[in-house]
């Protein structure tokens, strides 16, 4: 696959533009499902090797290790949910776009490997973000920027074990969505954001098993989706009215559109 496809070559990422890369970490998300799939009483099962998670049946007391769901609907779903916020975050600054008159769109041209740097050429070095290649994977990783995001994986963690500790904490710990010093919307924020049951010793060590059993069967975690993902770009840039006067009929472009240089350049500034 190209760096970028043919067709957007004229106009992605060109001189003047500013382009928005939302990069999601995938591999957080799918440690948050299994929290979710166990809270509500689900576990996986590895519908690739066709076999249930070695030692799940210890946590039987916990949860029905015969409700199972297959590993790769859990991932695909996981997968399908980012893409979507990632698409959403787009959409919300083409909203933007059209509110401040500049020109600009969502799209998905660009190679992600190449754009993360994981294309393994020295001519696109991308972001820079670390990965791995495995001959049984079909593209390489990418598991996180050093410093800036980490994925919730081995290297940035020793262990799975450790991610859902790491995991845990974000959720529970100081400055997370359940802890009672997080401010809130609510008369009493204390009160609702500690309401939320803390996932027990237990339970964290059930999860960890299936993620566990993702890396050491697979070669990373997730197993058949990347650790780190993007898809979906948002460029900005100034409009060419004069293009859209003389080949469009009027109202090709918003009030906000024809007035952007005056309202946002009157001082000459570009």
């Amino acid at each position: 696959m190209p760096h970028t496809e043919a067709h957007n070559t004229w106009v992605a990422n060109q001189p003047g533009t500013l382009l928005v890369i939302p990069v999601g970490d995938l591999a957080q998300h799918v440690l948050l499902m299994l929290c979710y799939m166990l809270q509500n009483g689900t576990v996986l099962m590895d519908d690739i090797n066709r076999r249930p998670i070695p030692g799940i049946e210890r946590f039987k007391n916990i949860v029905d290790t015969n409700n199972t769901w297959p590993l790769t609907f859990v991932e695909q779903t996981c997968m399908a949910e980012l893409t979507t916020e990632l698409s959403i975050s787009c959409y919300a600054g083409t909203l933007m776009l059209q509110a401040m008159g500049l020109g600009g769109w969502m799209f998905d041209g660009l190679n992600p490997s190449s754009v993360l740097g994981a294309s393994g050429e020295l001519r696109a070095p991308g972001l820079k973000f670390r990965y791995d290649s495995n001959e049984r994977w079909p593209y390489p990783n990418p598991t996180g920027l050093e410093g800036v995001m980490e994925g919730f994986c081995p290297p940035h963690y020793p262990d799975m074990r450790t991610a859902v500790e790491a995991v845990c904490n974000r959720k529970f710990g100081h400055g997370g969505p359940f802890h009672p010093d997080t401010p809130g919307p609510w008369k009493d924020s204390a009160t609702v954001r500690s309401a939320a049951q803390v996932h027990s010793e237990e339970f964290r060590e059930c999860v960890a098993l299936q993620a566990q059993y993702i890396f050491d069967v697979f070669g990373k975690f997730p197993g058949t989706v990347p650790s780190i993902f993007l898809i979906t770009y948002l460029q900005a840039h100034h409009l060419d009215t004069e293009f859209y006067d003389r080949f469009y009929k009027p109202g090709a472009y918003l009030k906000a559109h024809a007035t952007h240089m005056d309202r946002w350049h009157s001082h000459g500034s570009t």
